[in-house]
């Protein structure tokens, strides 16, 4: 990606921020009957759009303040704000370079004229000077919102610091409820420049989850995966752009699907996780399913009964509730599978019931209730399909009982 990136376009748009202080400080801090005249007719003037005069009045002003003074200070912010209004912004930072450079304005002024003069001196290229101001500011604002860190995001990247740069646009994103497809980009950009593939991905991944109509992004993951000799994925989402209506709100299961099909499971249910969590696609039962299914794959017992927890309201078949009763005994949870067992026997048609009745003879077995234990694998000696299992861990439970006689 070129290294502009919008930055001017993102520059602009901070810049129509900057605000102007006068009236707020006549309020608080003495001025001289005289300055303070002056300002508020320079002020109205800059209203009217008469910035030559306005400007040939308040430099005339400078040299009528005593160096050093608070009055000076004002009057050079004020001169700053002209020229920012002008978009003369590398005079702008100059007046606000000097008033800062005075000491004389209050502390809650001064903190605000250094992001804007932060924002100046990035958007003259004095990215350093800028960046250094910009993190003085971030010290004293835990609330900055996320246009600042995109601003500082945007420098670092200049200056080819690229892992500032991500660390930077990340915080704007998580800050953000609704972060900028040119943020993500931006992300994408830096990512790229320092080779970081797989994290290439993962960015790929959410503007496609949030921007499916853009046929760019498709191209760059199939490249990215051809780059790691990864041919038949890269083949695929090749072959998933094309068949897709890229306006499809089923565009992230279908790629999701893909995944699990290429035997990448976890990186299914991670892109499944975050459209849901994002809201890009619905938490209801079918895509729930497939994020259960997607943990199960790769593997990830634990997320996959959290999911599978969530599903049990929505499911009075009685399948979800032994579904996971079967996880826990992969796991070994006895406790935790005893209760969606009895839930699914009480859900399933009778003649469903056997691997319920037989599994929940195992479960009772293994925290000592043998009595019961023994009831339900009765009771699962009558389906066929669980008859030989059933039968064998009735001779096992007889065999532990005649050891336990025999001590």
């Amino acid at each position: 990606m070129m290294k502009t990136l919008n930055q001017k376009v993102v520059l602009l748009t901070l810049l129509s921020s900057l605000v102007w202080p006068f009236s707020v400080l006549a309020n608080e801090y003495l001025l001289s009957e005289k300055t303070y005249n002056s300002l508020n007719a320079a002020q109205e003037k800059m209203e009217q759009q008469q910035y030559r005069q306005a400007e040939a009045d308040l430099k005339k002003l400078v040299g009528e303040t005593a160096a050093g003074s608070y009055e000076r200070a004002v009057v050079l912010q004020t001169l700053g704000y002209l020229y920012s209004e002008t978009e003369q912004y590398k005079l702008a930072a100059d007046q606000f370079e000097q008033a800062l450079a005075l000491n004389a304005l209050p502390e809650d002024v001064t903190h605000n004229l250094r992001y804007n003069l932060a924002q100046l001196l990035i958007g003259d290229d004095r990215y350093q000077k800028g960046i250094d101001l910009l993190n003085e500011w971030l010290k004293n604002e835990p609330q900055a919102n996320s246009n600042a860190y995109v601003l500082l995001a945007t420098a670092y990247y200049q200056i080819n610091q690229f892992s500032r740069a991500v660390e930077a646009i990340r915080t704007a994103i998580q800050r953000d409820r609704a972060p900028k497809e040119s943020w993500y980009r931006l992300q994408l950009a830096a990512h790229m420049e320092m080779q970081q593939y797989n994290q290439s991905i993962d960015v790929l991944e959410i503007l496609i989850e949030r921007f499916p109509v853009n046929k760019t992004y498709w191209d760059q993951l199939a490249a990215l995966y051809a780059q790691q000799d990864k041919r038949l994925t890269s083949l695929a989402v090749q072959m998933l752009a094309k068949r897709l209506n890229m306006g499809d709100n089923d565009t992230v299961i279908r790629l999701a699907n893909m995944y699990r099909f290429l035997n990448i499971p976890y990186k299914s249910a991670q892109l499944l996780q975050k459209s849901m969590d994002d809201g890009v696609i619905e938490r209801n039962f079918k895509n729930l399913e497939s994020l259960a299914d997607s943990w199960l794959a790769a593997r990830e017992n634990e997320n996959a009964t959290q999911v599978l927890a969530r599903m049990q309201s929505m499911d009075t078949s009685g399948e979800t509730d032994l579904k996971l009763a079967r996880v826990f005994i992969s796991m070994e949870n006895w406790p935790a599978a005893a209760g969606p067992l009895q839930q699914s026997l009480e859900k399933l048609p009778e003649d469903k019931r056997g691997q319920a009745w037989m599994l929940s003879g195992m479960v009772n077995y293994h925290l000592g209730n043998m009595e019961q234990s023994e009831q339900h694998l009765n009771r699962a000696l009558a389906f066929a399909e669980v008859r030989n299992q059933a039968s064998q861990w009735l001779r096992h439970l007889q065999n532990t009982r005649s050891d336990k006689e025999d001590a």
